[in-house]
């Protein structure tokens, strides 16, 4: 891509609706996780809980937005997923262009879905790239209640990563800190 929003990045209906819904619906900011980082995302607890496949945000979420470098710290957790049997693929509503480290490991970059929070989104990114059948075995991974905790929606997991700072657009940052708010309000966000 050229370095323009792709149509997933901008605002779509889904991200309008699931965002005015989180104040009234605490279950859907209830997350399976909350981590500081990335790489504190415990593998073995992901094996004894049944996990079989992983969507991976990146913006926020495995460095900072639109970055097209990824630390070795980074790389290597994903590493050891996929050496400890996880299907793995990325799945942002950013640049898809970026992420050649991850795809030379094996990991698949979702592409021509419908942006999340959109449940169809999530569905398909699991059928078509993980290919797995059960959401009840895939977790998503992200800093945002808003886009990736729509995998709850979908039936997922999800594990909210603390945001990685940086180049961020102020609608995405408001959204999403708001939402973070609302979840601190019903006792969900509970992150050391």
């Amino acid at each position: 891509m050229s370095g323009e929003s792709p149509p997933r990045e901008r605002l779509t209906w889904a991200k309008v609706f699931r965002f005015l819904s989180l104040p009234f619906s605490p279950s859907r900011l209830d997350t399976f996780m909350q981590v500081k980082r990335f790489e504190d995302v415990p593998i073995k607890r992901l094996l004894e809980q049944g996990m079989k496949g992983v969507l991976l945000d990146a913006d926020g979420t495995l460095a900072p937005h639109h970055a097209r470098e990824f630390s070795l710290s980074v790389l290597d957790h994903v590493r050891a997923m996929i050496n400890n049997g996880f299907k793995i693929a990325i799945y942002t509503n950013a640049w898809e262009d970026r992420f050649q480290a991850f795809q030379e490991m094996g990991v698949k970059v979702v592409t021509n879905v419908p942006a999340k929070p959109d449940p169809q989104g999530f569905h398909t990114a699991m059928t078509d790239f993980l290919q797995l059948e059960d959401p009840a075995k895939v977790c998503m991974i992200g800093d945002n209640y808003v886009t990736d905790g729509g995998a709850i929606d979908a039936g997922m997991h999800f594990i909210h990563v603390r945001p990685v700072k940086g180049n961020e657009p102020f609608l995405h940052s408001a959204t999403r800190f708001l939402a973070y708010l609302c979840a601190k309000m019903y006792g969900r966000q509970t992150a050391k």
